[in-house]
């Protein structure tokens, strides 16, 4: 286990669904209890909004990235329909996806086929062949949430065609490499250990004039804190695209955030995957290329009860068991879910 302290007295044995959603650190109930206690004797709000700021930048750190280059955002979909409903496309363009993606990567695009845009809906391992000289666009989850795949990002990199990338599954828990990514997006409430509701949205600085403020709020204007009404100027940062924010996931997602960086995401990620792999060695599986382990079963819903009778936390997703790994995991973990499952079924 990683940073123990920050789970003395969390039920973390057996938990192997971080892939649904992370368990909070100590330091994080204790932000969010200070925010609620702040929300009942008048807090000062502005407090609150520099934590958001502190996110932004603690984000940014994470996926290597600037400050300047992210917008703050409550969820997936809101970010992938900005590049959807902004994104320059004339009739008989395309846009590539995996046909089999999380939905929130792939319904905002929906809104392009009455604009005569061909949705191509292709399995994974085809997404780069199905480029052509039609494609605008090319969105995928980047660790698949089903399973655990992982997109190969230097095949769409040499499409040079427009990336779009769902890191909810993979930010917090796998390294991330920006490069050749046009935007990126991903919700806290997973691998990064945050309340639910605070998202990051990454905009290349290539990209980020291409971007329509659709959705953005009160603060995304040059001096925010100055005036609150009118039409204003906008910066030429990506938090010209920020939604107004929830202020007491903030103050929690800060403090999970903060012990993502000091701990970093190598260190996360070799952790992660050395669980994992552990796992799938007992077990005689793939070797998985992310945190996210898929056992499949005839009857998955009955491996699943198994081992949530033997305390063990996992989900159902495709008619495979899936288990997930994070840093509050450790080898007796693996012990358990082992001794659950026994020898894999296929």
């Amino acid at each position: 286990m990683l940073a123990p302290s920050e789970y003395e007295g969390t039920p973390t044995r057996g938990y192997l669904d971080s892939a649904t959603y992370g368990l909070p650190p100590r330091s994080t109930l204790e932000a969010l209890a200070k925010a609620n206690e702040g929300w009942r004797t008048r807090k000062r709000w502005r407090d609150w909004e520099e934590d958001g700021e502190a996110c932004r930048g603690l984000f940014a750190q994470l996926v290597g990235a600037r400050s300047e280059d992210i917008a703050l955002m409550p969820a997936v979909s809101i970010g992938v329909g900005l590049v959807a409903a902004s994104l320059p496309v004339e009739p008989g363009a395309n846009v590539v996806l995996y046909e089999r993606d999380f939905t929130s990567a792939m319904l905002p695009w929906r809104a392009l086929e009455p604009r005569g845009v061909e949705l191509r809906l292709v399995p994974l391992e085809n997404l780069a062949a199905a480029v052509d000289e039609r494609t605008a666009a090319v969105c995928v989850s980047l660790v698949q949430s089903a399973e655990g795949r992982v997109a190969d990002l230097d095949a769409l990199r040499a499409t040079g065609t427009r990336i779009c990338l769902d890191a909810t599954q993979a930010v917090g828990a796998f390294p991330i490499d920006l490069t050749g990514v046009d935007y990126l997006v991903a919700h806290g409430y997973k691998w990064l250990l945050c309340p639910r509701g605070l998202g990051f949205f990454y905009v290349s600085p290539e990209r980020r004039a291409e971007l329509e403020p659709w959705t953005s709020g009160w603060k995304a204007r040059v001096d925010p804190y100055q005036d609150y009404y009118g039409m204003p100027e906008m910066p030429d940062e990506a938090r010209r695209l920020d939604t107004s924010l929830p202020w007491l996931t903030a103050a929690g997602a800060r403090a999970s955030l903060e012990l993502l960086v000091s701990l970093g995401n190598d260190r996360i990620s070799e952790h992660n995957l050395r669980l994992a792999r552990s796992l799938t060695d007992r077990l005689g599986l793939p070797e998985p290329a992310s945190p996210i382990v898929r056992f499949q079963v005839e009857d998955a819903e009955s491996a699943a009860r198994s081992l949530q009778e033997a305390a063990i936390a996992c989900a159902v997703r495709g008619g495979s068991v899936r288990l997930s790994f994070h840093l509050y995991n450790d080898e007796e973990d693996v012990e358990l879910a082992v001794a659950a499952l026994g020898p894999a079924g296929s």
